[in-house]
């Protein structure tokens, strides 16, 4: 019996133990002085105090959650804009510096000291990091690195061990070398770390991290798990990862791609395994793609631990299918796909929690190629978003999310 019979049960059998008073009566009580309570006080206060626990009840039963899930966010959808959702994680920036020039947002060193960077990151206009503190708007010059003679390209930046760590790609459109740099995170001399010969343009590596006193990385096409001291030294490989790609260190897994295939080196990384025990980890329940704690199936638009809890329908699409950055997020389109209009949420797998990311947009315009280029993250995302809204650049801060 549920709640809703019970109370009609309740009501039901007081209303029988009583009659109520004809009008009459309440007429002539207008006109007489109370002495004594009426009987229908009793009745009225019991009836308040079944309604009183009933509605405690129900208000419990939303409150706390079922099997050790979260409740459903009662403001989740329609979502506000991320900046509504997540207040103290987003942040509203001009698109230059105030010494003219533009910038991208790297990632924040602390909740205010925002690193960003200057430059095109080629030969002819060098990449410069700089602090930018995002409550004053200050800024100060951090590192100038002299970059490699004809370098095509220069990485974002990852940090660690009070380190920044980048790699820069010269000769990159037909082949030649990989560098790996790192500096202090408080600025000063930059160090090579280690040379790799590619073929790429933007470098062979799909995946760069630092692990204490170690850079880690593995090979974007061929696959392979390789190490270096953060320090400076030789790239060696890592026993046993010969084609496999890291999702997150230590945790590696096989391309998607058929053998001799070269057109789609991502993983699915639906099957792990760990580079340096060997423990694997996998998955029963259908999934296009995972990250560490997380599985999407993008077919029925549904989300699951690999576990197979926390099962949820998304409030969008993941047209990118890309992994979960950070282990829980990801950027959804809308349920009918990609229509006339174009408008992307960032939804939370942890919490369930969606943000709009932006206005809506007409789907093939510039603006909506630069909102969607922008917002592409996935397990390499390990710090930021921005994208483009009007005449400024929204940045959430995904590490300052709880």
């Amino acid at each position: 019996m549920n709640i809703e019979d019970r109370l009609r049960e309740t009501l039901d059998g007081m209303a029988r133990e009583e009659e109520p008073p004809p009008p009459a009566h309440f007429l002539s009580r207008l006109s007489t002085t109370v002495k004594r309570p009426s009987r229908l006080v009793p009745l009225v206060t019991a009836a308040a105090v079944v309604m009183l626990l009933i509605v405690s009840t129900l208000l419990i039963q939303q409150i706390v959650p079922r099997d050790g899930e979260p409740s459903e966010p009662a403001d989740s959808f329609p979502p506000a804009p991320v900046e509504r959702v997540w207040p103290g994680a987003v942040h509203s920036l001009p698109k230059k510096l105030r010494n003219g020039l533009s910038f991208r947002p790297e990632l924040f060193i602390d909740a205010r000291t925002l690193l960003v960077r200057t430059g095109k990151g080629d030969s002819a206009d060098p990449a410069v990091l700089w602090t930018y503190d995002v409550a004053s708007g200050r800024v100060s010059r951090l590192v100038a690195p002299i970059p490699p003679a004809r370098t095509d390209y220069t990485s974002p930046i990852v940090v660690g061990n009070g380190r920044l760590v980048w790699y820069t790609v010269s000769w990159g459109k037909v082949k030649g070398a990989l560098d790996i740099w790192a500096a202090p995170v408080g600025g000063g001399a930059v160090h090579k770390v280690t040379t790799i010969h590619q073929t790429m343009k933007y470098g062979d590596i799909d995946l760069l991290a630092v692990q204490g006193d170690t850079v880690v990385w593995s090979r974007g096409i061929e696959g392979g798990v390789y190490q270096a001291p953060l320090a400076g030294g030789e790239p060696r490989p890592v026993s046993g990862t010969k084609q496999l790609h890291l999702l997150q260190w230590p945790w590696a897994a096989h391309s998607r791609r058929a053998k001799g295939d070269l057109s789609d080196p991502r993983p699915s990384f639906v099957q792990l395994v760990n580079v340096l025990t060997g423990e694997g980890r996998t998955v029963s329940e259908r999934a296009s793609v995972c990250s560490l704690t997380w599985c999407l199936d993008r077919q029925s638009q549904r989300a699951r631990r690999r576990d197979g809890s926390g099962e949820h329908q998304l409030p969008g699409w993941p047209y990118f299918s890309a992994t979960p950055a950070l282990d829980r997020f990801i950027v959804l389109g809308p349920k009918d796909r990609i229509g006339t209009d174009v408008r992307l949420y960032l939804h939370d797998l942890a919490t369930r929690r969606t943000g709009v990311l932006g206005g809506r947009v007409k789907n093939g315009s510039k603006a909506a190629s630069e909102i969607m280029e922008a917002t592409r993250i996935d397990h390499r995302t390990v710090h930021l978003l921005s994208f483009p809204l009007k005449d400024r650049q929204m940045v959430v801060n995904l590490t300052a999310i709880r």
